[in-house]
């Protein structure tokens, strides 16, 4: 016989004598033996340690190490969460501290209020807020954010809620003064949510980029003074009777979450 094909056949006789004898039970003596023997190796091989900071861990199983894991997880979240609270609550008391100051300083009576919502017209910009009509809140009242940046008036009230239409929706129309050696006049309008242009500024007059725009005072509910934004770009035709300046907001008129609505005696 091949001696190849001898050792194959008596390799493949001692593996089924095994099974046999392990089924039968007549293994269970050498069985727990070795069992017993190779016990404090297998701990140290299948143990998993683990060390955080000064601390050592220890894991006997893997089932073990995924609850830890899970454990832990959830902490770091819980942890992210805490973090992006206190942020969050921090720009809250930076945003009213200028509005306390801003309204000390001009001697306006104010009504402050939380932004709850947003619209979702395409061609127009206004957010909700969560005070109304019995909170002394009326039409055409002026709103502002930070430290009395012009954001919009009041449009339309409810019980509890008020519409506030912001100074880059189409409709919106404010009368307006640049800071320059003229104080040219004109008229802020929106376009559409996206930009904010001042219109019918006399063609004679020096308007620059950089210069700072503020509301007139010349219509009824909106008092003079208040910040509009600066000049990004001036538009200037030859024959045409007035220029453009396209205007930048002193605030991100899409991440606004507390207002101050002045209130204005009738």
């Amino acid at each position: 016989m091949n001696p190849k094909i001898k050792t194959l056949l008596s390799v493949s006789l001692i593996i089924v004598l095994t099974i046999i004898l392990h089924y039968i039970g007549w293994l269970r003596p050498v069985e727990n033996f070795l069992r017993t023997t190779i016990k404090p190796g297998s701990q140290v091989l299948y143990s998993i340690s683990i060390k955080i900071g000064e601390e050592n861990k220890e894991f006997s199983s893997t089932e073990e190490l995924k609850k830890a894991y899970l454990d832990l997880n959830s902490e770091l979240i819980s942890y992210k969460a805490m973090a992006i609270d206190d942020e969050l609550l921090k720009q809250e008391n930076t945003e009213l501290r200028q509005q306390l100051d801003f309204k000390i300083r001009n001697n306006y009576t104010t009504i402050g209020a939380q932004v709850i919502g947003k619209n979702i017209d395409p061609l127009g910009n206004t957010i909700i807020v969560d005070k109304g009509e019995q909170d002394g809140i009326r039409e055409h009242y002026p709103v502002i954010t930070n430290d009395g940046v012009f954001i919009g008036k009041v449009v339309r009230v409810e019980t509890h809620a008020s519409i506030i239409r912001l100074i880059n929706d189409n409709q919106s129309k404010i009368a307006a003064t640049v800071i320059n050696k003229d104080k040219s006049i004109g008229i802020v309008e929106g376009g559409y949510g996206i930009s904010v242009r001042m219109n019918y500024i006399p063609q004679n007059e020096n308007v620059n980029t950089g210069e700072t725009i503020i509301t007139s005072g010349l219509e009824d509910f909106t008092p003079k003074g208040l910040l509009i934004g600066t000049i990004e770009a001036v538009e200037k035709e030859a024959y045409q009777p007035f220029q453009t300046a396209i205007l930048k907001p002193l605030v991100n008129l899409e991440k606004i979450s507390l207002v101050s609505i002045i209130k204005i005696e009738e």
